[in-house]
């Protein structure tokens, strides 16, 4: 018997040991310019209203592992799965339980408890590793694993602490001290409610976190985002079990300086305004919202849309997006620039790139909007005339328009499917999927994720603008320098401008290459498999390091929605051809200008750079209020300190 148990023993710590990578960094060095440290803290821990399903701050913070007396969200454990966090950081008031990169609190306004904050920079900061030094990118891609299920992940880990701590007296006693002190009444009550927290988690992961709607592992730094929030929404918050499909396409997590001047955003380029984009990110990164009755029929008008979605959170964030710049190549850790190979690439990327990848510079748009005469856009399956028109309106040819804000737009082509050849899951998904949401409007059509968070978000936004009081003039502001919500359907991806682009991998839209090398090369010379987790840097063939190693996660390209073709420069006439072969040396030449494209430090030694993004326009100089972001401080308890002189 004690031989049965004794093995029993072993083999679940064996299943229930984190799947961490071990790294070590002694210094941190930011790689971006446009903002002050305080800015930086506030893109990091401004709450914007998400959830982990509706877990206490302090829960988190001194959950333990299971099996263990350590600390769940120990530096260790959060870096190994793939968190940022910085070398000998500190508390404080935005972040005092010391956690990762982009994990703050917010407080519930109806229950007054403090809760886990999932904010834009948990995907949206990314980290480069050269021998010992961290290289920090704001703005850049994360390597986190923060959705996937499987064995050691963090996600599993959390739920497993979280039924360890409730059946084992033991652990339970010590996890109750440190939250509830030793009041009686105060442990039954978190018990009480931690019961409820995870007969939440066991509900949603029976329904939109199950692992069967998402058969391609996500992995370290990829998630289906469209997929997952179409699953949250349509299935799980409207409750029609119907509405999961399969999320199947899982996509690197993009990198966001300069996305303010794009015209459309998202990898297939379906939406072009900044509060839309993100009150739908911040839904799919489960913040409550209220869109059925506990009974699952459609709720009255006036009650739709009851949730802790922030949009002062959410716009502080967008505006210090606005003020960030790409990152720089720190030539003092990862080498001198070799000028004539990166004059010779200037030229190879005029000639090969920029056709695509621009920046393609265009005039600030007019935006037909409705009005009360003609409440529909055209192209548009659902409008909101009187949203369009809290917007700053001007007449052109007799009609109400919204003139963008911008002194000058980024023009963000489209190249199909079939003619760019990468791996087509993730448009076919977004064009062929279809929601029921007559929930939101009797008797309507199924329609795609697009389409239907269209219908969702002209009902929602203008709701939370007047419950946060933003009226007037700062609409338009909030909407995004004036810009109405449109969606475009197109089975197709956008190609984007590349500064900045070497400090992003790994590369394609899912993640499928590991190095810039390797995409200029022939199909053949791109690896098969290769692996994902390891944030150490080569500065040659500028990507991460792919070798196996603990906790990181095999890539296979054989699998569809990984597949790692097309974008080819090749001389064999195939799909996804786009350039001719490059040589050894003319793909090295390219490398050389990528790590420097742009940077102004640089273009004396270009002999001038067309991609000179000191060139480029400023924000408008009205377009970020950080009035809005101390005042989300304040409403979830956040003082704070004054800048050092």
């Amino acid at each position: 018997m004690v031989v049965v148990l004794a093995i029993g023993w072993h083999q679940a710590r064996l299943f229930l040991t984190p799947n961490l990578t071990r790294e070590t960094v002694y210094q941190v060095r930011y790689l971006n310019d446009g903002w002050t440290q305080q800015q930086r803290q506030n893109f990091y821990y401004t709450p914007q209203g998400t959830e982990l399903l509706g877990i206490e701050y302090q829960w988190f913070i001194n959950l333990e592992l299971p099996l263990s007396h350590e600390r769940l969200a120990t530096d260790d454990n959060m870096r190994g799965w793939g968190f940022i966090v910085t070398p000998g950081q500190q508390a404080d008031p935005l972040n005092p339980g010391n956690l990762p990169v982009g994990l703050g609190r917010h407080v519930d306004p109806g229950t007054g408890k403090e809760r886990l904050d999932i904010g834009c920079a948990t995907c949206h900061t990314g980290e480069l590793h050269y021998q010992g030094t961290a290289l920090r990118v704001d703005g850049g891609q994360a390597v986190q694993s923060l959705s996937n299920a499987k064995r050691g992940e963090f996600i599993t880990t959390l739920g497993a602490s979280v039924f360890e701590t409730l059946l084992n007296p033991v652990k339970w006693n010590r996890f109750a001290t440190r939250v509830a002190g030793h009041d009686e009444a105060q442990r039954e009550q978190l018990k009480t409610e931690m019961w409820a927290f995870a007969d939440h988690m066991k509900h949603f992961m029976q329904g939109a976190g199950n692992p069967k709607y998402y058969p391609v592992e996500e992995g370290r730094g990829r998630i289906d985002a469209v997929g997952r929030i179409a699953n949250v929404v349509f299935g799980y918050d409207m409750d029609v079990p119907a509405n999961y499909r399969p999320a199947d396409a899982p996509a690197s997590l993009p990198f966001l300086w300069d996305i303010w001047r794009f015209d459309w955003v998202q990898y297939t380029g379906f939406t072009n305004q900044a509060m839309a984009r993100n009150v739908g990110e911040t839904l799919g990164v489960l913040a409550p919202i209220k869109l059925v009755d506990k009974q699952g029929n459609p709720l009255p008008a006036s009650e739709l849309g009851e949730t802790v979605v922030d949009v002062d959170g959410l716009h502080c964030a967008e505006g210090l997006l606005r003020m960030l710049k790409p990152p720089k190549w720190p030539q003092d850790i990862l080498g001198n620039i070799d000028f004539e190979r990166a004059r010779a690439g200037k030229q190879l990327f005029a000639d090969h790139c920029q056709h695509c990848h621009g920046p393609h510079i265009s005039e600030p748009y007019a935006w037909p909007v409705a009005d009360q005469a003609n409440p529909q856009i055209p192209g548009q399956i659902n409008s909101n005339w009187q949203w369009d028109m809290a917007g700053d309106i001007s007449q052109q040819d007799g009609r109400p328009v919204r003139r963008d804000w911008r002194s000058t737009i980024w023009s963000m082509p489209w190249i199909s499917t079939q003619e760019i050849g990468t791996d087509p899951k993730l448009a076919d998904n977004y064009m062929d999927n279809r929601y029921d949401a007559s929930k939101l409007v009797p008797g309507s059509k199924p329609v795609n994720a697009g389409d239907g968070l269209q219908v969702l978000l002209n009902l929602l936004v203008p709701k939370l603008y007047a419950r946060w009081d933003i009226t007037g003039a700062e609409i338009a502001n909030y909407d995004g320098l004036n810009v109405p919500f449109r969606i475009a359907n197109q089975r197709a991806y956008k190609a984007r401008p590349l500064h900045g682009v070497w400090a992003t991998p790994p590369f394609l839209h899912n993640g499928s290459v590991p190095s810039i090398y390797h995409l200029l090369s022939p199909l053949q010379q791109r690896p098969t498999t290769f692996y994902v987790g390891n944030r150490e840097y080569d500065p040659q063939k500028l990507g991460y390091l792919t070798h196996k190693t603990e906790g990181s996660f095999f890539h296979d390209t054989r699998i569809q929605g990984n597949r790692n073709h097309g974008h080819l420069f090749t001389d064999v006439d195939i799909p996804g051809r786009i350039g001719p072969l490059l040589s050894e040396m003319q793909r090295y030449e390219l490398l050389e200008y990528l790590k420097v494209m742009g940077n102004p430090d640089f273009d004396e030694a270009l002999n001038g750079d067309p991609q000179n993004w000191a060139r480029y326009s400023a924000p408008p100089p009205h377009q970020w209020s950080a009035t809005r972001c101390r005042n989300n401080h304040l409403r979830h308890g956040i003082v704070e300190q004054e800048p050092k002189p």
